[in-house]
């Protein structure tokens, strides 16, 4: 493994994306004007008196976008005279003591969920959380997931947290020149689940004869990649993994253990790529960030199968590099449409929540101001031009995406006559959302993800202390300890 890394503080200092540039772009100054003689001069109008000014600390979405939303905080600041906003993020290494800081007394304006709980807003905690319809924000009907009604519908409380985005896009995400040097073009070559691990086969053989790369797929550990993303993704590709199989072992009409299990197609993938090498040694004992990524960032790796964070991330390292992608699933035998896996809407877990506390803070009204100015149409189309990503949000202009996961691969998905337009995004409600409400107070749900112990039967699989079976024993163990669900 290369000793290279490359801090998060390195990757954002030159972190001013562009597509914030072209979102700001209207307002830069104007140029200037010949004056007028002095006689005709007028006094220039006096900005609005403020009293007192208000500082309000927002959190970023993510640190790798807080110096785009940064200016976007700054036109903010420019149509309201007499408050400022001071930005601060959380990182995976540092999310526990900030957390430690809320609960000690530390009270901001708003930001993400993720920053201030583990896992999603649930019965045992939404009342840490401002009821949003409670207050004054004129733009539920934007948002056309409803979270005005969706939650109270599914959860039995009112929504706690906006997220104006559609589903992450987790997909391969590769650097086009190393994967050139390595003669394979998968965009043209991979078209079925039998096409890929052929394609990961020869791959990986060209990573172990090339000094150049240590790996040629990157994997790391990640407990909410593989705990709420990828064990539902890698099922896509069979036809007894779909949507429709998840959401039956969510609602108990199906066992996780089953023979037809979907999540067994995860666990058994994984299983194959570790024995055949094409996933690095002890891959689950790899940071995240600190291993994969930035081996990614270093070049000293192909690629990754990622979400749309990490091609901004490159691009902040090195803005020439060009970056591609295909969809993550293609279909196994038996499965005749390629689905594309889109991360569930979020009712429950989003860029932007209330601590109830802050109720009580003096600068609540502009805390509510400035909520509902983030979520206003000039704002949403800001945020998703910056972000490269399409909004669940009624828009009265249309959206000019340009970030790179859009531009290497998404664009291309399920689109008309695009490169992959036959492919389909799953949509819809996922089973662990319905299933959500029925959980109970501290239990460790399905995989156990939030507490880091999923990764202890990811170890054991691996390294043949347990079998696919007594994995998903487990976590139909778990689910019988964790959820209420009535037979009817």
């Amino acid at each position: 493994m290369s000793a290279t890394r490359i801090s998060r503080r390195e990757m954002l200092k030159g972190m001013g994306l562009l597509a914030a540039g072209t979102v700001l772009a209207a307002c830069a100054p104007a140029p200037a004007t010949p004056e007028k003689p002095a006689e005709e001069a007028k006094p220039a109008e006096a900005p609005p008196k403020v009293e007192k000014e208000v500082i309000l600390e927002i959190g970023a979405s993510n640190p790798e976008y807080q110096n785009a939303e940064r200016q976007i905080w700054d036109v903010f600041e420019a149509e309201h005279p007499g408050i400022k906003v001071k930005m601060w993020s959380v990182n995976e290494d540092t999310v526990a003591a900030f957390q430690a800081k809320v609960a000690g007394g530390y009270t901001p304006a708003f930001g993400p969920t993720w920053a201030f709980i583990t896992g999603e807003i649930n019965k045992e905690n939404y009342q840490n959380f401002v009821d949003l319809s409670t207050i004054d924000f004129p733009w539920w009907d934007r948002l056309t997931h409803d979270p005005l009604h969706k939650v109270p519908e599914l959860y039995g409380f009112g929504p706690r947290s906006i997220d104006i985005f559609s589903g992450f896009v987790f997909t391969w995400m590769y650097h086009a020149d190393l994967m050139e040097k390595a003669g394979l073009d998968p965009r043209r070559d991979v078209k079925t689940w039998d096409d890929l691990k052929k394609f990961l086969e020869e791959g990986t053989a060209w990573a172990k004869a090339t000094p150049e790369v240590d790996y040629f797929w990157d994997q790391g550990w990640h407990s909410w990649v593989f705990g709420a993303n990828y064990i539902r993704m890698i099922p896509l590709a069979f036809p007894d993994g779909q949507q429709q199989d998840n959401y039956d072992c969510w609602t108990g009409k199906k066992k996780f253990n089953d023979p037809d299990s979907p999540f067994r197609h995860t666990f058994e993938f994984f299983k194959e790529a570790y024995d055949k090498g094409w996933i690095p040694e002890n891959w689950w004992t790899r940071e995240w960030e600190t291993d994969m990524e930035a081996s990614y960032i270093a070049k000293k790796s192909v690629m990754m199968l990622h979400g749309p964070w990490p091609w901004d991330k490159m691009l902040a390292a090195d803005p020439t590099a060009e970056q591609l992608g295909f969809p993550s699933t293609p279909p196994a035998e038996g499965q005749e449409t390629w689905v594309q896996y889109m991360g569930p809407v979020r009712y429950t877990a989003g860029p932007a929540c209330i601590l109830e506390k802050a109720r009580q803070l003096p600068e609540w009204p502009q805390i509510v101001e400035a909520f509902a100015w983030y979520h206003s149409p000039k704002a949403v189309k800001m945020r998703a031009e910056v972000l490269g990503r399409p909004v669940l949000y009624k828009l009265d202009e249309p959206l000019e995406l340009t970030g790179p996961q859009w531009v290497g691969v998404v664009k291309d998905i399920a689109t008309p006559g695009g490169l992959w337009e036959d492919v389909q995004y799953t949509t819809g409600v996922w089973g662990t959302t319905v299933a959500g409400p029925h959980r109970k107070g501290g239990s460790p749900g399905v995989w156990d993800w939030e507490s880091g112990a999923f990764v202890e039967q990811w170890a054991a699989l691996m390294t043949g202390k347990k079998t696919v079976q007594e994995v998903l024993d487990w976590a139909q163990a778990n689910w019988e300890q964790s959820y209420e669900w009535s037979e009817s």
